[in-house]
């Protein structure tokens, strides 16, 4: 995204006195000072208001992030507390409070509903639904458990509504956010709102005290701006965060601390002016499902520079092989319309097209982690996809995380030309994670250190004379290289994530691999 002039947000006057101010925070470069003592004295109060980023707004974009100096890749921008805590709409029978798995022997003694402990009855993010359910003079009951139950679709838009009467600051927040009503009224979504939602609390959970229309309202709002944090299985509302405007190829990473608190990084480094992004999509979908899912659940379309590019920022990540000439064809610019060979003229009907992908697309579904199914996928269709189609990328990036995990050996009990596999694999899925995912990012993390374990364990099956060697030194350099950033971005992950498992195994790993490197220093080949 372009930079934007943000000068006239900044002050020019001592926000102390009112007199000419010759500096400004160094942190957030917006507030200005005529001297360092009203600076520090007016910290205390700076200090919750002292961002890297100022809030911009235009009919476009709504409101939006600027930066308001120069970011470094790996800076924190903003850590953001959660409005709501609920649970995901579309989810089998879990604990009400914290989402883990049940199987119906514990529940609610109030309400009834679903819990994994005793313990877990006074967590007061449960207080709302239990409340509604009260009402019913009977318990909520539940009996099957191991398929999606569309009863669970209230628990969240409930706890919502109870902010209005309970905590009217964070209700008034939670209205400032796009629920796109006129969108999803338009696509039916506010059918399902009305059968899964308002008419099961009336008329099951007997709750009246809400009206219609703030359920259409918050259940919107949900599925515009509810952030999926990924253990607990739970949908976040955050009233900074959801100003974050979209990218295919965003420039912030985001995690999840302990509190449930959202935390944006900068992923690479950030200029100045210039808009801070996030992806609400998956960026390592093609760019038609990529579209698809942001009409559909997030009422807009992107014009990014990659959904702008048929090629995909030249990755040909949508692209299919000709049968004609075997010159790569680029997706047309209407999902609909027939694809064109520029090579040889030739055109391709939309709808050979769209049995292609069903056909792959179903079969790689189903592949299931199986490694032998997986490479045959890959040999079959180097004929019909890029090098770097989504559907191939999708299985590389599958079987360089299953390669060596499922055996009790790991990485020691692979065979040689297996490691070459995974390390080719891994070097070429980071190549796209390169261009969609750049910087500190998660999955670049994650590939980082799938490379750097692989060079260790090749370079351990070298002959003594070779590991200490000067040779060994470029493989051990690459490897700690890697394991460094690895530890580097999923540091940052909490512990209750496996990334931050595989950040102190990046870190341990690390320290071998730089004595590795002290000991074949000064060696002759």
């Amino acid at each position: 995204m372009p930079s934007s002039n943000i000068m006239d947000e900044q002050q020019t006057t001592c926000i102390v006195c009112g007199s000419a101010a010759n500096q400004r925070c160094s942190r957030c470069h917006v507030t200005s000072y005529c001297n360092r003592e009203h600076q520090k004295s007016h910290w205390k109060q700076h200090k919750t208001d002292c961002r890297p980023y100022v809030v911009q707004e235009n009919l476009i974009l709504g409101k939006y992030l600027v930066a308001s100096r120069d970011l470094a890749a790996g800076e924190l921008l903003l850590k953001d507390v959660p409005i709501v805590l609920g649970l995901r709409q579309i989810t089998m029978p879990v604990c009400v409070s914290c989402s883990a798995s049940v199987n119906g022997s514990h529940c609610c003694s109030e309400c009834g509903w679903p819990l994994c402990s005793p313990e877990c009855q006074r967590v007061i993010l449960h207080k709302p639904e239990c409340q509604a359910s009260k009402c019913r003079g009977s318990k909520v009951v539940i009996s099957k458990f191991f398929q999606i139950n569309e009863m669970y679709e209230c628990i969240t838009p409930l706890r919502c509504l109870w902010l209005k009467q309970n905590e009217p600051k964070k209700w008034d927040q939670l209205m400032t956010m796009e629920s796109h009503l006129d969108a999803r009224q338009k696509s039916k979504a506010t059918e399902l709102d009305k059968t899964n939602v308002i008419d099961f609390v009336r008329g099951y959970l007997k709750y009246q005290d809400f009206v219609d229309e703030d359920v259409y309202k918050v259940c919107g709002i949900l599925e515009v701006n509810g952030f999926e944090i990924p253990a607990p299985n739970f949908v976040g509302l955050y009233a900074n965060a959801c100003r974050l405007e979209h990218s295919c190829v965003p420039n912030t990473s985001r995690s999840f601390d302990e509190q449930m608190n959202v935390v944006i990084r900068a992923a690479v480094p950030i200029k100045k002016g210039d808009h801070i992004t996030i992806s609400y999509t998956d960026q390592m979908w093609g760019t038609s499902s990529r579209q698809l899912h942001l009409n559909t659940t997030k009422y807009f379309t992107c014009e990014c520079d990659r959904c702008l590019d048929p090629t995909e920022l030249g990755t040909h990540y949508s692209s299919i092989v000709c049968q004609n000439c075997s010159a790569l064809i680029t997706p047309p610019k209407i999902r609909t319309d027939n694809w064109f060979c520029t090579s040889c003229n030739k055109t391709v009907p939309a709808e050979y097209v769209t049995k292609l992908l069903k056909t792959w697309g179903e079969i790689l579904a189903n592949l299931r982690g199986n490694i032998a199914d997986s490479e045959d996928f890959l040999k079959s269709t180097e004929t019909d996809f890029s090098e770097n189609h989504h559907y191939r990328t999708d299985v590389k990036l599958a079987l360089v995380q299953l390669i060596g995990k499922q055996n009790e050996n790991q990485l020691a009990g692979l065979t040689d030309d297996q490691l070459k596999t995974k390390l080719h694999l891994g070097k070429e899925v980071l190549e796209v994670a390169d261009c969609f995912s750049p910087g500190c990012t998660r999955l670049r993390g994650l590939l980082q250190f799938e490379i750097g374990m692989t060079l260790w364990e090749q370079h351990r099956r070298q002959p003594k004379t070779i590991r200490t060697s000067k040779a060994a030194a470029p493989m051990l350099k690459e490897s700690e290289i890697c394991l460094t950033e690895a530890h580097q971005v999923l540091s940052v992950e909490f512990s209750m994530q496996d990334e931050h498992q595989v950040a102190q195994q990046a870190a341990e790993v690390k320290l071998l691999v730089a004595k590795a490197i002290t000991k074949c220093k000064g060696k002759k080949k």
